[in-house]
């Protein structure tokens, strides 16, 4: 994109120099990085990793997954359907473990709408200014033009699948 650092730095709200350890392989960033660094770009973080559309059958297998894992929380993000990502769909499964928080993501673009549904555990979702606590079984679906947060109050992991939908704003979030 020819961007500087510091231009960079100010589009995403991460620092200059965690954005020079980062590009030089010195520090691995958190979820919460990742995201902010995709949004100030204007891309999804699957798209921002390098993931490519494709038109014909492909099956991907468990340890070809684009997988994140936070260094500091344990939480885990996997791309399940790398096929959708440049059509502006993300569906992701996420593991974050006892105790554990996968820090506040920033907000989407406006139209940007995500869905989740816990598979097991418990998640509590802090949207802004409102909190829901979901069970094993239960979804929740929310604009994504919003700063949310998802923790783990259990002791157990907890599982859950996420879809970003950003197909309707023009391009990825």
């Amino acid at each position: 994109m020819g961007l500087t650092l510091e231009a960079l730095a100010e589009r995403t709200g991460v620092s200059r120099a965690m954005l020079s350890d980062i590009e030089r392989g010195v520090k691995n960033p958190t979820l919460k990085v990742v995201c902010q660094i995709a949004e100030g770009v204007g891309c999804t973080v699957s798209q921002l990793l390098g993931e490519q559309l494709t038109d014909t059958i492909r099956v991907l297998r468990k340890a070809e997954r684009q997988t994140l894992l936070d260094p500091q929380t344990g939480v885990e993000r996997h791309l399940l359907a790398p096929a959708l990502v440049q059509r502006g769909i993300e569906v992701l499964w996420y593991m974050i473990p006892p105790g554990q928080s996968t820090g506040v993501f920033p907000a989407h673009r406006p139209g940007v709408v995500e869905q989740l549904t816990v598979v097991q555990g418990q998640l509590r979702c802090s949207l802004h200014d409102q909190e829901e606590r979901l069970e094993a079984g239960d979804s929740l679906f929310f604009p994504a033009n919003l700063p949310h947060c998802f923790s783990n109050p259990g002791a157990e992991p907890c599982c859950y699948f996420l879809v970003i939908d950003s197909s309707q704003v023009g391009g990825a979030s």
